[in-house]
């Protein structure tokens, strides 16, 4: 068992990216190796609430001891999204485009408990108090920059991707970046809006066209 020090320590890097500052949260070597292990531990079973209209932090392969998690390779994961979606334009007439707001830092330590729980994974209750460990020291929602943060969004996320399947909404997701496809891309967005509500999340307006 991976032993973690009593208070988290954790540093914060601001950064850039496509115009909005993030802050990337640095942990401690035994914060962070007990983030992987927890996450290593639920890996498989999130990997199996995903479709594969999801095409971003994957999963290849984990570990408990020690610690490990390895996400397919980023580059290849973003061809073969470019491709699919290049598809998917030539075959649909309207395709819409949305995001989920301020995605990291809205997924709060209960919503993600709550979405692990719904999955039936046995760490929730511990990822959520660990989530919320992080939260008493200032970090906002899931962490940004540990690749276990990733694999997290994702099976929140997940919930998403079940109600526009459900709705008969075609879609791929990279990350929290949305395509809807259909004839009518209003209903479509209705259907994102709605199901990013049933969880506590919103879309980003500003970015959705």
């Amino acid at each position: 068992m991976v032993v973690t020090s009593t208070v988290p320590v954790v540093r914060f890097v601001p950064v850039r990216h496509a115009g909005t500052e993030r802050r990337l949260v640095l942990l401690d070597v035994p914060t962070r190796e007990r983030y992987v292990e927890l996450v290593a531990r639920s890996a498989g079973a999130i990997e199996e609430l995903l479709s594969p209209s999801v095409m971003a932090n994957r999963v290849a392969s984990w570990s408990v001891r020690p610690p490990g998690l390895v996400l397919r390779p980023w580059r290849l994961e973003r061809r073969l999204f470019a491709s699919r979606l290049a598809r998917l334009a030539a075959r649909r007439r309207t395709i819409a485009f949305a995001d989920v707001r301020r995605c990291y830092a809205s997924m709060s330590p209960s919503i993600v408990g709550d979405a692990l729980g719904r999955a039936g994974i046995p760490t929730a209750s511990e990822v959520e108090g660990f989530l919320a460990g992080l939260g008493r020291i200032g970090v906002e929602g899931l962490p940004v920059g540990p690749e276990a943060s990733a694999v997290l969004a994702n099976a929140v996320l997940a919930q998403v991707d079940r109600a526009l399947r459900e709705a008969g909404v075609e879609h791929l997701r990279w990350v929290d970046d949305v395509v809807l496809a259909g004839g009518d891309a209003s209903a479509a967005l209705s259907v994102f809006r709605a199901a990013l509500a049933a969880i506590g999340l919103r879309p980003n307006e500003a970015k959705t066209r």
